[in-house]
């Protein structure tokens, strides 16, 4: 489930805004609940002195004939039109002058002065009485509690209604803002959806928020890392088939030339040489397979607790051999000592450092692998060394190229893949590569440095 950032933000805005409108609201509410119940009372009290001061002296003589009303007009409005009162001559009590749909019995039956909660009509009414002087007229003014609140209900609801178009308002002009703002992003986008597949060149940041640019720059980071990884895959690519055309080219030659061989020992040399050719083209082949099998396993991290005395007694046994074939030895000093790694990757690493050894040995020559804990405490040393010709101390630092290949004594031809290996699973598992002679102070020798794996790990 994906998640909208502008949703995100409009409701990041708006929900402070609401939640301060509706608290803002509620101490509305209270403010006009005792703001009206204050200006209803002070209204039925200058409307009862009012009219109390209207009325005439000899007001008893009104007494004697029908009562006057008043009648509701569309000037009186809403203030007007729920207030009721009444006139009355107190000795003998009676009702003078009454409003518009003023009930017959008193408002305030005591008709003592002031404010009271009375029952009208088995409702209860806001009443203020007024008594003149003398003591012989009241006027009687009130208004239905029920009215009232009505009343505060209608100015509650306009709040409400005008809060909610602001707020109506102010989402749409945050939702704009937020859109406006987004536009850059959404140009981006678009431009990455438009892009080729193998298109790696930098996104454009100009317009980009400042918010946004560091992201931006990252992803450009690794854009830029992706596309040296690809052209370096490229010229490994055409590297290696270059290396590959070389060898088959060679095969079919030599296949050619024992077809057309006149002679036994003349189509024997070239099977022989075809062999060779066969074995130099199936080991490139296993070293370009080596090599991305490496670059899997560094994808996949799949790293546990590795004993190297094991991987050296397994792969000097591969190569038993090979070395009898060229009447050479190989021998293993072997310590414990446990690094934190892949194991089939640090068996290529083994491999290739001694098939090099051997390939590039004399015959009767020897061959030892050495592992065990390292001087520097908290590190393991793995070391496969020689009595061949060795390398050119010039050359020590560009070994470990890919393709490159070193002047060597005997003639033995390799790919210029297999160092290139070592250099890139020792770097993955945090080990440091050393040259130094090999046996009998001649030779060549390459010693591994790794961190040791701690103990107890898996």
């Amino acid at each position: 489930m994906t998640h909208s950032l502008k949703s995100k933000l409009l409701f990041a805005v708006m929900t402070p805004l609401v939640v301060g409108w509706l608290c803002w609201l509620g101490s509305q509410y209270a403010q006009m609940t005792r703001q009206q119940k204050g200006h209803n009372d002070q209204f039925l009290q200058q409307v009862s002195e009012n009219i109390l001061m209207s009325m005439p002296a000899e007001i008893d003589a009104l007494g004697t004939g029908p009562r006057l009303t008043l009648p509701t007009t569309p000037l009186q409005g809403k203030k007007f039109d729920t207030l009721r009162y009444q006139v009355w001559v107190l000795d003998p009590r009676k009702a003078v002058v009454v409003s518009a749909g003023a009930p017959d019995q008193p408002l305030r039956p005591d008709f003592a002065p002031g404010f009271a909660v009375t029952q009208v009509g088995g409702e209860p009414w806001r009443v203020y009485a007024a008594t003149d002087a003398s003591g012989r007229v009241q006027v009687q003014a009130g208004k239905a509690q029920s009215a009232m609140r009505a009343e505060l209900t209608y100015w509650i609801k306009i709040s409400m209604l005008t809060g909610g178009i602001v707020l109506v308002l102010l989402a749409l002009l945050v939702g704009t803002a937020i859109h406006w703002s987004l536009r850059p992003m959404n140009r981006l986008r678009r431009a990455i959806g438009e892009r080729a597949a193998m298109d790696l060149a930098p996104l454009p940041t100009a317009g980009i928020p400042r918010e946004i640019k560091p992201l931006l720059d990252s992803f450009n980071d690794l854009l830029g890392r992706l596309s040296q990884a690809m052209q370096g895959e490229r010229q490994f690519l055409a590297d290696a088939a270059h290396e590959l055309r070389t060898p088959l080219a060679a095969l079919l030659t030599q296949t050619q030339v024992a077809l057309r061989a006149g002679s036994q020992a003349d189509a024997r040399h070239a099977l022989d040489q075809l062999a060779h050719g066969i074995e130099r083209t199936s080991r490139l082949a296993q070293q370009l397979l080596d090599s991305a099998r490496v670059d899997a396993s560094r994808r996949h991290n799949d790293r546990r607790a590795v004993e190297l005395a094991e991987v050296a007694t397994m792969v000097a046994r591969e190569f038993e051999s090979m070395a009898s074939r060229q009447r050479q030895t190989i021998s293993i000093r072997a310590e414990p000592a446990s690094v934190y790694g892949d194991l089939d990757d640090l068996g290529i690493l083994l491999r290739n450092l001694v098939d090099n050894a051997l390939r590039y040995s004399e015959p009767g020559g020897r061959i030892e692998i050495r592992c065990c804990r390292g001087d520097d405490p908290g590190t393991s040393e793995l070391s496969v060394c020689d009595d061949g010709p060795g390398v050119l101390p010039e050359e020590r630092e560009r070994i470990f190229e890919r393709f490159f290949r070193g002047s060597h004594g005997n003639g033995a031809r390799g790919s210029g893949i297999g160092l290139s290996l070592v250099a890139r699973i020792a770097q993955a598992h945090g080990a440091t590569v050393h040259v130094a002679e090999g046996l009998s102070g001649r030779g060549f020798c390459c010693t591994l440095r790794f961190p040791a794996a701690q103990e107890g790990a898996d």
